[in-house]
């Protein structure tokens, strides 16, 4: 039942985004997700996963806390994403730490296609950006793809809690091909 839960709320993830900011330009040709987490609520995922009232915009964000060590993930294979070969990605997201505690990583990574294993990995170790606590900061990094990638690998985007002893959150993320 966990790993069904967890399977649906990648697709969900994937599919969502609100139509407010999708109107607003923060979508456009380059952009491969972006999420404020306010279409997610109700649809099946676990609401242990998103944190209420505290959101940068809207009502949602993401959260990792000590009980849940990833958040939501967005998933999708990079041949999905463009039909063109990524070389750099651009990763954008507003954080809110509490205190010094809150580390986290809000991460991208390229999954193989046949066995799941991670090919590269890479993302914005909050504790070393964020230097501001109990308020959303805006966080971005550019981040190159290794040379090797296949279109049928999959990109994956999600918040892991890492070494954070504290809850960490995540609104308005966006990742966008650079380059």
């Amino acid at each position: 039942m966990k790993k069904f839960t967890v399977l649906l709320s990648l697709a969900v993830l994937g599919a969502c985004s609100s139509d407010e900011k999708a109107s607003s330009g923060a979508s456009d040709a380059k952009t491969i997700t972006f999420n404020d987490f306010e279409s997610v609520a109700g649809w099946n995922v676990d609401p242990a996963m998103l944190d209420r009232g505290r959101a940068h915009s809207g009502r949602y964000a993401i959260k990792v806390d000590k009980d849940r060590e990833f958040s939501l993930t967005f998933d999708m294979a990079l041949g999905q994403a463009t039909p063109t070969k990524i070389k750099t990605v651009h990763l954008e997201a507003y954080a809110f730490l509490p205190n010094d505690k809150a580390t986290g990583m809000l991460g991208v990574q390229v999954m193989d296609d046949t066995n799941s294993k991670q090919v590269f990995g890479d993302g914005i170790r909050l504790g070393e950006v964020v230097k501001s606590y109990g308020k959303w900061v805006p966080v971005s990094k550019d981040i190159t793809l290794p040379d090797n990638i296949t279109a049928a690998q999959h990109l994956r985007l999600s918040l892991w809690r890492a070494d954070a002893s504290d809850y960490v959150l995540i609104d308005d993320v966006k990742l966008s091909i650079k380059e």
